[in-house]
């Protein structure tokens, strides 16, 4: 377990000057749990890291863990429930990358949250910011090869 968990820590990175993701010790929600519980019945997913609400242009749950081969799985089910989507994400660009990214090429003074959703080019990085002058941003980078997706600024 110790080497999922490295395998993890690596994937989404620590945050030493920036709070960046919400702790993978946190009791799941109800809506949380569901989603859990959906993605292993339909055995997309074994042992599950993390789990959060993604909302974007539809409400979903994204459940971080690994599937029965041991491989970092990230899958994404609809609020509503439709139809799950599952990804591998060793190809794809950690939590970690997306900020750095976005606090290479932005004016960044606080990081609120780095969250993996699915849209419809596929999995995208939300990032959520604060910039020097307070203004609440959200930037999307899409995880397979961290170019910009969408950026919604100065809200």
């Amino acid at each position: 377990m110790d080497y999922i968990h490295n395998r993890f820590s690596f994937f989404f990175g620590s945050c030493h000057h920036h709070s960046c993701f919400i702790s993978g010790n946190k009791p799941y929600s109800e809506t949380e749990q569901l989603a859990i519980d959906r993605a292993k019945s339909e055995q997309l997913i074994e042992d599950v890291e993390r789990a959060y609400v993604y909302t974007n242009t539809e409400a979903s749950v994204t459940v971080l863990g690994t599937n029965s081969k041991g491989e970092l799985t990230a899958v994404f089910v609809p609020k509503d429930g439709g139809k799950m989507q599952a990804a591998l994400l060793k190809d794809e660009i950690t939590a970690q990358q997306a900020r750095e990214i976005v606090m290479d090429e932005m004016a960044v003074k606080k990081i609120l949250h780095t969250k993996l959703g699915m849209e419809k080019d596929g999995p995208v990085w939300e990032v959520a910011f604060l910039d020097e002058k307070e203004s609440l941003n959200y930037v999307y980078l899409s995880a397979s090869d961290g170019t910009w997706w969408k950026r919604i600024l100065n809200l």
